[in-house]
């Protein structure tokens, strides 16, 4: 068989086997494939998730919020920017609605979930490169 173009070319002199262009099926037993739901993969991630969402709930919240009371709103003239005339300087009320106590909202669970994936694939890449930090 060759090939001009993106097209094969296939002689009437080839023989039978060689002008099918499709593979072959292995021979032998079929294979079958297992999936887990419940993986290490799996596992891992969701427990770095999990944990950072607690860390990021109950011990760095009151923090990041202190910290936030504390520096205060940017000021222009003496005035907040939504009081100066800024319409678009009020924070999205929807972004911050929520039926936590503490006031964790959309944007901290992304955030935080975003670290504890990070972390999760830290752990999974560190246990298989052959370092070992998290395995014996």
């Amino acid at each position: 068989m060759s090939m001009t173009g993106l097209k094969p070319v296939v002689s009437l002199r080839t023989p039978a086997k060689a002008r099918s262009l499709r593979a072959a099926a292995p021979k032998g037993r079929a294979t079958r494939q297992v999936t887990t739901a419940l993986s290490d993969v799996n596992l891992t991630i969701s427990a770095c998730n999990g944990a950072m969402l607690f860390l990021g709930r109950f011990a760095f919240l009151p923090y990041q919020r202190a910290q936030v009371e504390k520096a205060g709103l940017p000021v222009q003239n003496g005035q907040n920017y939504e009081a100066a005339g800024d319409k678009y300087a009020a924070e999205a009320s929807f972004l911050k609605d929520t039926n936590d106590p503490a006031g964790f909202g959309l944007i901290d669970v992304m955030a935080w979930g975003s670290l504890g994936h990070a972390l999760g694939y830290f752990v999974l890449a560190t246990a298989n490169n052959g370092y070992g930090l998290f395995t014996q």
